[in-house]
């Protein structure tokens, strides 16, 4: 995908460059009347994403598969001490990255009035490398035996509850001359200790996971069996000498299925392994930018234009999908109006300062998400819902020194602070205007606010290029600008803001319908 658009983007340019030189500055939001200018770029931005590959490497266990809780809890009750479960221990190398090609066409209605569209594509992918071990030392649970052993398992239960049901018996006629004697306390404290294990053990082979019976919890456990067996034989009652676990850790095929296999919780629509969207539209933009101050001359040493502009943001994009823990949106789907003012000005000996302040008002839409932990990679199908969303509003602040270092190449740098508020979400109620939305959940949605309020710093460098087309007589004709610049965000508001480091090459070609 990315890999073919920059190449194709630079070669496009380089074919419709020609040879007259321009002083064009390397920022005007303005095009002058009469004239059309087609904008097209390649965006391309990555980053290692460390907060997947953090969560996915290390235990295996009810952190990474929340249906894997049940039955932690389940043997920590039952060896009477808490135990963690996991499957086995892994580590990942995940790196998100996006790919954008917005084509913008903008008219000069006047000199101090242009008017724009901007219809964006995007696509995304994400490379994952996911190592996966089981062996003695990782891992201390694997499937439950009642999958595969189903009559071992019905035995040692029939059995358990056969021998807890004599030994009650045992315990009756025990207390039932002194209800006060230690040996009566005694059989009644074997009795509840030996039904709290059999209601447990129940809970347990109703379960999809069982510690490995090698493993120090598969060893408690025999050991608890076994001090109830000898009291139990102390009374004369016969009982299970041993209690059927795992005998063999999950493998990595296993582990895919747990992600994907509906019967696990889960149901992603696609599971650990290398991601690629397909192109789809993004959200598209109408725009208008006028000048309100001009101070100095085009032909002056020095010029300084200031101007506002205004945005709105169409829902013309796709949200991510929320079964598919490895995809990007392509758009926010919802309408945002975007205000501005700008300043652009050039002074002698080539300097010149680019200004730009941006406020964006996101508008309220809608959002299918899974209402679990944010930090859980992967959160259950039951908690997935339609939600009321209002995301918070932005903020972009942007100062970027240029300077000409000959008529028609500038450099420029410059720094660009981005500010986003938090977002609410509501739970929202199918009904007749939405039948097709999942069952509500009784989850709190507040839980998905944390993280979505966020600032980031970036910096950014870049070559700009101008020049103007002529033809065999010499007139001047449709001048070409070619711009590639680098960006990376070097400072956020927390450790979970990306690193993201974007790549934009592009090129915008000028052309005169009307006027002189």
């Amino acid at each position: 995908m990315h890999r073919t658009a920059f190449p194709a983007a630079a070669a496009l340019c380089l074919l419709v460059a020609s040879s007259a030189a321009t002083a064009q500055e390397p920022y005007s939001p303005l095009v002058p009347r009469g004239t059309l200018r087609l904008d097209a770029r390649a965006l391309y931005a990555s980053y290692a994403d460390e907060r997947l590959a953090g969560a996915l490497s290390g235990p295996a266990g009810a952190g990474v598969f929340p249906f894997l809780s049940r039955t932690q809890s389940v043997v920590g009750t039952m060896i009477g001490e808490p135990w963690t479960l996991t499957l086995g221990s892994m580590q990942t190398v995940a790196e998100r990255g996006s790919a954008q090609v917005p084509i913008a066409l903008d008219a000069g209605v006047f000199d101090w009035l242009t008017v724009g569209v901007v219809v964006p594509l995007a696509g995304s992918d994400t490379e994952f490398s996911l190592h996966f071990s089981a062996d003695s030392t990782t891992a201390n649970a694997g499937f439950n035996p009642a999958i595969d052993r189903e009559v071992q398992v019905t035995a040692f239960m029939n059995g358990l509850q056969s021998a807890v049901a004599d030994y009650g018996a045992y315990r009756d006629g025990t207390c039932q001359s002194d209800p006060s004697s230690p040996e009566c306390a005694a059989a009644t404290r074997v009795l509840d200790d030996a039904r709290a294990f059999e209601g447990s053990a129940s809970l347990l082979y109703g379960a999809m996971f069982a510690p490995l019976a090698r493993s120090p919890a598969g060893e408690a456990l025999q050991a608890r069996l076994a001090a109830l067996a000898a009291a139990f034989s102390a009374a004369g009652v016969s009982a299970p000498a041993t209690i059927p676990l795992s005998e063999a850790p999950v493998t990595y095929e296993d582990l895919q299925s747990f992600l994907t296999a509906p019967r696990y919780g889960i149901a992603a629509s696609h599971g650990l392994t290398k991601w690629r969207s397909v192109w789809q539209l993004g959200d598209a933009e109408l725009r208008a930018d006028a000048r309100l101050a001009d101070a100095g001359g085009e032909m002056s040493s020095y010029r300084v234009v200031a101007g506002a502009g205004a945005l709105l943001r169409l829902p013309t994009g796709s949200q991510d999908d929320p079964a598919n823990f490895l995809d990007t949106p392509s758009g926010d789907a919802q309408w945002d109006v975007e205000l501005r003012g700008w300043m652009n000005g050039h002074w002698p000996l080539g300097f010149g300062l680019w200004a730009d302040l941006r406020y964006g008002i996101q508008i309220g839409g809608t959002s299918e998400r899974r209402i679990f932990d944010p930090a859980a990679p992967f959160a259950p199908m039951s908690t997935q819902a339609r939600l009321d969303w209002d995301p918070g509003d932005y903020q972009i602040v942007e100062l970027s020194p240029w300077y000409r270092i000959s008529g028609g190449l500038s450099a420029l740098a410059g720094y660009r602070l981005f500010r986003k508020g938090d977002d609410s979400f509501a739970l929202r109620t199918p009904g007749e205007t939405d039948p097709a939305a999942p069952p509500a959940v009784s989850a709190d949605p507040s839980i998905l606010v944390p993280g979505t309020g966020y600032s980031a710093s970036h910096l950014l460098l870049g070559m700009v290029y101008n020049r103007a087309a002529a033809n065999r007589d010499g007139i001047p004709a449709a001048p070409l600008e070619i711009r590639i610049v680098y960006r990376r965000v070097v400072g956020g508001s927390d450790a979970d803001v990306p690193r993201e480091a974007s790549l934009e090459v592009g090129f915008r070609l000028f052309r005169r319908i009307w006027g002189g």
